[in-house]
């Protein structure tokens, strides 16, 4: 709609572009050369606070039937009538950048036979526009003119739309980081953890990146989980946590290698947070500042052994009393199921426990969906683990890859915890939405 809006305003303004489709077969057989603009219409423009100013290309091509032939065009701003007839018919209210903001280094592009595109060159005076208002919609339109050959007249025009940012570091990931490391192969690891930017990088500095136990007590806290903090003598950080930027690289790796001799099977968190750049005027985005970056450390899948499981050894706080028994969950057959109660109320979550015939640290298990649909296939389990039945701590949580179709099986990574004797899988939503749930096979392995 917009291109449109800009034709019938440049023709109402007695400006005289040939107008043909965007289309180059018919360019082909209509017109010996067309130019056009690449991206045209309104083109929205994020440029970076750097203290430098900013560069910037567009395309202008050139297509028709004669390939090979020569051609040129000029760059035009567009005048102030032109814009306010824009913006009547648009309902915009753009002003035009201030000339100081700005410099058009090509205003006039020449294509040699051999050219099928030239490029505009804009630098932008970027340190100017932030200072602008930011009350005001500033834009640069330019457009196409002046040229023997024809130009597209619905490529024919754009108008840049530029807003200035302050440039920031952040980390690549952020929040709970869930990494495995086993008890086979190396006993050293390497982790990577990326620091990036959100533009081309021209510059030479540092980042710095220091553990923060305090995140970790909070993610603990607000989680109810009770990761322990990596042990200091277990890892070190690429650089003692400099992570060095060199220019065209935007993105950096932060190594962290992990010993497992120092370890003992557990959930640990190395809590990270990124506390210093040495570019002026960079900043570090508050959002994405932090990662909790977690290291399961477990024994081999190889050395967990079956669980003999009876139907004495499951219970649950909200069996369905007219459908799906507890046993049907170990008989072998996917056609039979487990159903969570549907027709009566039950308080809390539902949950299916195992009583183990031994204490245990570190489990798998496996379940499949129920044989004609996926409706009440679990969305999210919480994992607990308790020696007593009474007071329990959390193994893990998993809402992703969990399957959500019929007849389907999940089999899960192996989880450690605290010492226990008896585990619950408590299901907090459906892939519906509801609280009930339904399993038609169930197993166990634990170590």
């Amino acid at each position: 709609m917009k291109n449109r809006l800009i034709i019938s305003l440049l023709f109402a303004l007695g400006l005289s572009f040939t107008a043909c489709e965007d289309n180059k077969g018919e360019y082909l057989s209509e017109y010996s050369t067309v130019l056009y603009f690449k991206n045209s219409g309104e083109v929205p423009l994020t440029l970076y606070k750097t203290g430098e100013d900013t560069e910037y290309q567009q395309v202008v091509n050139k297509a028709g039937s004669d390939l090979g032939s020569i051609a040129e065009v000029g760059i035009e701003v567009w005048s102030d009538e032109a814009l306010t007839a824009y913006n009547t018919q648009s309902g915009t209210r753009y002003v035009k950048l201030p000339a100081n903001c700005y410099q058009i280094l090509d205003d006039r592009l020449n294509f040699d036979a051999k050219d099928q595109y030239k490029m505009v060159n804009i630098v932008f005076r970027t340190d100017l526009i932030y200072d602008l208002s930011a009350d005001v919609d500033y834009v640069l339109p330019i457009s196409l003119a002046d040229s023997k050959d024809s130009i597209n007249a619905e490529k024919n025009s754009m108008l840049l739309i530029p807003s200035v940012m302050i440039p920031s570091i952040y980390f690549d990931q952020t929040g709970f980081v869930s990494n495995i490391f086993t008890d086979e192969g190396e006993e050293q690891a390497r982790f990577t953890l990326p620091v990036t930017m959100p533009m081309v990088n021209k510059w030479t500095f540092d980042c710095t990146v220091e553990v923060d136990p305090s995140l970790l007590d909070e993610y603990n806290t607000g989680n109810e989980t009770d990761h322990a903090l990596l042990p200091e003598n277990a890892y070190t950080l690429s650089g003692d946590g400099i992570v060095p930027f060199t220019p065209e690289y935007s993105l950096k790796d932060m190594e962290i290698n992990v010993d497992r001799t120092k370890l003992v099977y557990g959930n640990y968190v190395l809590p990270l947070r990124l506390t210093g750049c040495t570019q002026q005027g960079f900043v570090i985005d508050a959002e994405k500042n932090t990662c909790l970056y977690g290291i399961s450390y477990v024994p081999d899948k190889s050395k967990l052994k079956d669980v003999a499981l009876t139907v004495n050894m499951l219970s649950s706080n909200a069996v369905e009393p007219s459908e799906g028994s507890l046993a049907n969950l170990l008989d072998g057959d996917v056609e039979t199921y487990f159903h969570s109660a549907w027709s009566v109320a039950v308080e809390g979550y539902h949950y299916v426990e195992v009583a183990l015939p031994a204490e245990s640290s570190a489990l798998s298990f496996t379940y499949t969906t129920r044989s004609s649909n996926g409706n009440a296939a679990p969305a999210e389990i919480i994992i607990e683990g308790s020696m007593d039945g009474v007071s329990f701590s959390k193994i893990g949580t998993l809402d992703s890859g969990l399957p959500t179709g019929g007849k389907e099986t999940y089999e899960s990574q192996v989880m450690v915890g605290k010492p226990f004797k008896i585990v619950r899988f408590t299901v907090t939503k459906n892939a519906t939405g509801a609280n009930y749930f339904v399993w038609s096979e169930f197993s166990m392995k634990v170590f």
